[in-house]
């Protein structure tokens, strides 16, 4: 019987888990010290001067528009190629997305495509980095420069990432990153938002714990006090210490994750690159690729089954794969709310329709990516 090689297998160390039960020792279980030394760590690694630990990335991008003075009546540009959470968060910030189709080689959102969309409403441009490989920033940041807009990084599957060697989160815009339990690090559930701006630093912190002011998260310890006030009207999204103290170990970690998942990344390539009927993920000299995902495409016109049939096969053969990602203009709730159609996006649907992501996590085997080489072909 062939063994079974999932999509995703969690790297948690003794290590790891014996930090959390440190932190469940202290009795302090919610924002805290942890919670500080987290956000730390994530300036020293994305070379950000301020982070805000969150509790999803969803939450942080929420924030970083809302920070960013995005209002009812604005328009956001982003890509329909993403997770839902990219479009829900300029919603729920009272916006309206525009969606821009991607480019068919990247999978990331085009600048051309970007430019032809923007409007005298237009106030932000959301690009979502897919897979870990960063869009095409100095074009994104041309077009802002020149009209004004906001840049608010998606930067979901992008911690570790760069770009002509500035990281990903340390750029002037704001960035939003994902520690869910999938992603490069993890807190379980949680993510952080980056700035170069102690003003918008502050008013992140400030919208995540109640709109109250940015010390209050003290007042349970002996160098806080009772009193705070609540200067905006803000949400529920701060992140705990248990959750920031799994985050302070993975960190510890990354380096070492890194280095597997652009190894893993390498083989792949070697096993597949023969394959006439897959495309392997797209890279550049400029970038560094943080390879969150493995994401291939399968030439639909060469192959005697369609990918949605592969990925059955796949299945029954013991790879867990998945897709990344079903277009925002596919969803009944989108495309109705949106009015969007899928002859406006030719790019994206055309890339849905042959996208395959592969098993990519740190610690998977050389035996299991010949495995999944193997039975792919």
């Amino acid at each position: 019987m062939k063994r079974y090689i999932p999509f995703y297998r969690t790297p948690i160390t003794r290590r790891q888990i014996s930090a959390v039960v440190r932190t469940l020792k202290t009795g302090w279980l919610t924002s805290g010290p942890a919670c500080r030394a987290f956000e730390e760590k994530i300036c020293e690694v994305t070379g950000a001067r301020h982070a805000v630990a969150v509790s999803s990335c969803t939450a942080g991008l929420h924030l970083a528009l809302l920070a960013s003075g995005i209002r009812k009546g604005d328009e956001v540009i982003t890509t329909p190629f993403t997770f839902i959470a990219s479009v829900e968060a300029i919603l729920h910030a009272g916006a309206t997305p525009v969606l821009a189709d991607i480019d068919a080689e990247s999978l990331n959102v085009s600048p051309t495509e970007i430019e032809k969309r923007i409007s005298r409403r237009t106030r932000a441009i959301m690009p979502v980095h897919i897979a870990g490989l960063p869009c095409d920033l100095p074009s994104i940041e041309r077009i802002a420069r020149k009209h004004d807009l906001r840049i608010v990084h998606d930067a979901a599957h992008a911690f570790g990432a760069s770009h002509s060697g500035r990281q990903i989160g340390a750029t002037p815009d704001i960035t939003a990153f994902s520690f869910y339990a999938t992603k490069n690090i993890t807190t379980g559930e949680g993510g952080a938002v980056t700035t170069s701006s102690s003003r918008i630093a502050e008013s992140l912190r400030t919208l995540s714990l109640h709109g109250m002011d940015k010390h209050a998260w003290k007042r349970y310890s002996k160098a806080g006090s009772w009193y705070y006030q609540v200067r905006k009207l803000g949400y529920k999204y701060n992140l705990s210490d248990l959750n920031a103290a799994l985050g302070l170990a993975q960190i510890d970690d990354f380096d070492r994750m890194q280095c597997q998942r652009s190894d893993a990344a390498a083989q792949y390539d070697r096993e597949l690159k023969n394959v006439e009927e897959i495309t392997l993920p797209e890279r550049n000299a400029e970038s560094e690729h943080a390879w969150h995902l493995y994401i291939i495409r399968v030439d639909d016109s060469r192959l005697t089954i369609d990918r949605d049939e592969l990925i059955d096969k796949l299945t029954a053969d013991g790879v867990g794969c998945s897709v990344h990602f079903i277009p925002v203009f596919l969803h009944p709730y989108y495309k109705s709310e949106l009015h969007l159609s899928i002859r406006d996006f030719p790019n994206a649907n055309r890339a849905y329709r042959q996208v395959i992501s592969l098993p990519m996590f740190p610690g998977i085997r050389k035996s299991e990516i010949r495995d999944v080489a193997n039975r792919l072909q």
